[in-house]
């Protein structure tokens, strides 16, 4: 993970929050500027082991263990219109989501990547 997000996760604790039991996600923001926003996955009641099933929905994730959204959700909550013109990376997962691609094309990011 980016220390950004790294930096993000341990302040995200601090608060109550943690990590989602099946896989913890990142996304990083970079604004055309330089400044760079983190978010990701994090749950407020976290699992021991991940409650739902193969093929299930996310509901769960919601429902169960309080997941504040998706890594990109999270991120762009923090850049806000500083998403204009930026670069998305996520960090953890293969890909951004449909919902979250769009969510981060509305907000004018221009690419998504992703990273290890």
């Amino acid at each position: 993970m980016h220390p950004k997000i790294e930096a993000y996760l341990e302040r995200m604790a601090r608060l109550g929050y943690g990590p989602c039991a099946k896989t913890t996600v990142g996304c990083l923001i970079e604004a055309p500027d330089g400044q760079l926003f983190a978010g990701a996955n994090l749950c407020a009641r976290p699992q021991q082991s991940c409650p739902r099933e193969p093929g299930e929905g996310y509901e769960k994730c919601t429902s169960i263990c309080g997941q504040i959204g998706h890594a990109e959700e999270a991120a762009l909550r923090a850049a806000g219109d500083a998403a204009r013109g930026a670069k998305a990376w996520v960090y953890g997962h293969t890909h951004a989501c449909r919902t979250c691609q769009e969510a981060l094309y509305g907000a004018g990011v221009i690419t998504i990547g992703v990273r290890e």
